[in-house]
């Protein structure tokens, strides 16, 4: 008994003096551990294949329902009337879908050049606005050449700027002008988006087309998209 009170004391005297030494030492601050938590949780879902896929199908649903949505207010003929886009991004493929049917259609059945231009510009919007929401590093730029191709389409070598203004339309310069209204619209709502036109035809009554157009490569302007006095080969 002797012995074990010796050692009680003992080991009592250690720890009284290991708590009144260590009041005055500073403490070392405890890790932050929740930045590693979170980078640790980050690199987790880039290997996980599961958290990928379904990464990928919430984008692609997202996708597809943004081209449908601009789909919707586009000109298009049967059978794209009123019809929605699902896009796939392992092809990648692009399809539509009836809106009465509910049949899928491929883009070779689609049948008709608006339609294809309607299915190019709803997809190229589509892809920029949820470009956006992710805020992806991707530039805020779309270029079109020529949209009004199944509208007002030229024939030989006539092939100088088309001016509309001051006479009666059709019904291909009334969809021409549907999709330039939903251009300046979308370029408007979009402060991060910059959409290039080089077009053949000119809308001289539109005031948001004439302050908007930069160049005028005309016959009678002597400019072109590449200059006229660049030199050329001989063996060309």
């Amino acid at each position: 008994m002797a012995d074990l009170n010796q050692v009680q004391a003992h080991l009592l005297g250690r720890i009284s003096f290991f708590l009144e030494s260590s009041v005055d030492e500073p403490r070392q601050a405890s890790r932050d551990l929740s930045v590693l938590r979170a980078e640790i949780g980050e690199l987790e879902a880039r290997v996980d294949r599961e958290a990928k896929e379904i990464k990928l199908r919430r984008a692609e649903s997202k996708i597809s329902q943004f081209a449908s949505e601009v789909f919707a207010v586009l000109p298009t003929v049967a059978p794209c009337v009123g019809s929605e886009l699902d896009f796939s991004s392992r092809q990648p493929e692009v399809t539509v879908i009836e809106a009465d049917s509910g049949a899928v259609l491929r883009i070779p059945d689609v049948g008709s050049d608006q339609n294809y231009l309607a299915v190019h510009i709803s997809l190229s919007f589509a892809l920029q606005r949820y470009f956006e929401t992710v805020t992806a590093p991707v530039p805020g730029v779309l270029v079109f050449d020529q949209i009004s191709r199944p509208y007002l389409p030229t024939s030989g070598e006539d092939k100088d700027e088309a001016e509309i203004a001051g006479r009666e339309e059709d019904e291909d310069v009334q969809a021409m002008r549907r999709h330039i209204d939903f251009l300046f619209g979308e370029a408007g709502r979009r402060a991060g988006l910059q959409v290039l036109l080089i077009e053949h035809a000119y809308f001289a009554d539109d005031p948001r087309y004439v302050a908007a157009t930069r160049e005028h490569w005309t016959r009678a302007s002597g400019r072109a998209l590449i200059p006229l006095d660049w030199p050329t080969r001989a063996d060309v």
